[in-house]
């Protein structure tokens, strides 16, 4: 903290000086009687302007009595402690969807919300982070708790406060250090004096914008808590083939009737469009081969009657 300070103290206290030189330059090319009052404002300027830088480096470094002493920063840090509060939670529910709801109106009901949702259908877990006040993050951890089996839980506090005090402090100087040279830029009276307070007035403006969105993040860490949860199912055992009764039996056999019919009809299928020009074939060679055969020829008839029609020989 202090190498920051001490290096910062001595680029504003070159800023200063290169203000004052380039307001110094101004005046004196401008030369002549004529120009002396207008040489005498730029040099007002100049001692202003370093003025302002020298202002800011003793309420930055901690004068006696200042915002940024160790003592006003000890007596703010006991009077208020700023903390920021994280936490996860692993838990074994029977439904990761009703337990996902029951983690979403725990931080609903306090005013939080949720701020990330991860489901992974296929594994059957969820992984929900909400963020709620810090005020009922006990709370709120202790009703996650209670829907299923804890696995595992953490729980972290860090204290900000000095950070908090520091970022304040800064703040208030540069705010107080704005309004001054906004006063001596309405003051200002030729174009060097506008240059060299109006380049300090952007770079105050810039470094307050930077550590007001420091301060916000911060306080927004402070005031809502953070939890994590994660939700998983507990693997149900498949059930064993070697105990099944008559009933598995009973659904195992319509299964194979059901499959053989479908085969079947599958080969039947399959069958159709070729067994029509087979069958036409096969009664054709039927018929040729019935031309072909040979008429056959009755055995001559034997016995008396045979013999009375022969006659005598």
């Amino acid at each position: 903290m202090r190498g920051r300070q001490w290096s910062r103290r001595w680029h504003r206290r070159w800023v200063g000086v290169a203000a004052v030189g380039v307001v110094l330059l101004a005046a004196c090319s401008g030369g002549g009687d004529d120009d002396a009052s207008g040489g005498e404002q730029s040099g007002a300027a100049a001692d202003a302007v370093a003025e302002e830088v020298t202002a800011d480096e003793g309420g930055e470094g901690g004068g006696s009595g200042g915002a940024g002493t160790p003592l006003a920063v000890d007596a703010m840090a006991v009077a208020r402690r700023e903390v920021v509060r994280t936490g996860d939670v692993e838990l074994v529910v029977d439904d990761v969807e009703a337990a996902a709801d029951g983690v979403r109106r725990a931080a609903e009901g306090v005013g939080g919300f949720v701020a990330d949702e991860h489901v992974r259908t296929r594994d059957a877990e969820v992984d929900v982070t909400v963020r709620v006040p810090a005020a009922d993050f006990a709370d709120v951890r202790a009703a996650v708790a209670e829907l299923g089996d804890v696995v595992e839980q953490t729980a972290e506090a860090r204290d900000v406060t000095a950070e908090v005090v520091d970022i304040e402090t800064r703040v208030g100087s540069l705010r107080a250090s704005v309004a001054r040279l906004q006063g001596l830029l309405r003051g200002a009276g030729d174009v060097a004096q506008l240059a060299a307070v109006e380049g300090e007035l952007a770079r105050r403006e810039v470094e307050l914008e930077a550590l007001l969105g420091q301060q916000r993040v911060l306080r927004d860490q402070v005031d809502l808590a953070t939890l994590q949860v994660e939700l998983s199912e507990e693997e149900r055992p498949e059930p064993d083939d070697d105990a099944a009764g008559f009933v598995d039996g009973l659904r195992r056999g319509w299964v194979a009737a059901v499959d053989g019919a479908r085969f079947g009809l599958a080969a039947l299928g399959f069958l159709l469009p070729v067994a029509g020009p087979v069958a036409l074939v096969a009664i054709v060679v039927r018929w040729w081969l019935r031309r072909r055969a040979p008429t056959p020829v009755p055995a001559p008839a034997s016995g008396p009657s045979a013999a009375g029609r022969e006659g005598p020989g």
